[in-house]
């Protein structure tokens, strides 16, 4: 063996990349690996985050004695009794005068049904009219009384005395409904569309009456009957409204733009106030 037939690796080596291979690129590589090494390799401090178990809502004690001791959410007891109250009131009422329900429901919609039934039931004079009013907003003050946002008083003297300033409030307003009539001249209007509201109110009072026992004793379904109630009451008001201008332009001698301005703002601008205070 001679030899020029060894082998000789100092010469030309085995591996091709050992020569093949830039420095440069070489030094990127080892770069490039470096990165991988850093993203993979675990963090001295890494932050731990805690989230909360979905379970964590509904887990019990061993002995379950906090469902014992949880306060009961249900309605007060004083409620149902206030309920039927409110139902013997309306049910002595519309006894003592004899007034039919069909003919409560026409004359809000008739001038001349209107007519016969207080002629009927004797319904001639204001303090015979004023209970409607009244009834009304009991019925209101009920639910009202018994809301988050109301004074943490006891909810028996919140709803009473939350009855007694809507029922201040109703009187003046339609005290002052009487003295723009005189202004005006318009007395005759006036009257109608006042005794007319009475009618409105006493027929809401008897249509929310029963919806309250659902409110209040139906499981699960408070939201959808108070969204019924909200939209009983935007249409009686909606339907109380048109009928005022109805009267004023036929029964109305005196300045109708007037009269149509004041019924706009009297009307209208307290229950926008009132929208806006419960929205904000």
């Amino acid at each position: 063996m001679t030899a020029s037939d060894t082998l000789d690796l100092s010469v030309q080596p085995f591996y091709l990349w050992d020569t093949t291979v830039a420095p440069a690129q070489e030094t990127e590589e080892y770069a490039g690996l470096a990165m991988l090494d850093s993203v993979f390799a675990p963090r001295a401090e890494a932050e731990v985050r805690q989230h909360p178990s979905m379970f964590r809502g509904h887990t019990l004690a061993v002995n379950h004695q906090d469902i014992v001791s949880r306060p009961s959410q249900g309605v007060p007891a004083w409620t149902f009794a206030a309920l039927l109250i409110l139902v013997g009131l309306l049910c002595l009422y519309f006894r003592q005068h004899k007034i039919a329900f069909g003919s409560l429901v026409k004359s809000v919609f008739d001038s001349r049904a209107m007519d016969r039934m207080l002629r009927g039931s004797n319904l001639i004079r204001t303090f015979q009219l004023i209970p409607m009013g009244l009834l009304l907003l009991a019925v209101l003050a009920l639910p009202i009384a018994q809301m988050p946002f109301m004074v943490q008083w006891p909810s028996p003297v919140v709803f009473l005395l939350l009855t007694l300033a809507l029922g201040i409030a109703y009187l003046l307003r339609n005290g002052l409904f009487q003295l723009l009539g005189t202004v005006f001249d318009s007395n005759a209007a006036v009257t109608l569309y006042i005794n007319s509201n009475y009618l409105y109110h006493l027929l809401l009072a008897t249509i929310l009456t029963p919806l309250l026992f659902l409110y209040f004793y139906l499981p699960g379904g408070s939201g959808i009957i108070i969204y019924i109630i909200l939209g009983i009451v935007a249409i009686e008001f909606i339907l109380r409204v048109f009928r005022g201008l109805k009267l004023f332009l036929t029964h109305s001698s005196g300045s109708r733009f007037y009269l149509f301005y004041y019924l706009c703002i009297v009307e209208m601008v307290p229950i926008l106030l009132l929208i806006k205070y419960f929205i904000a």
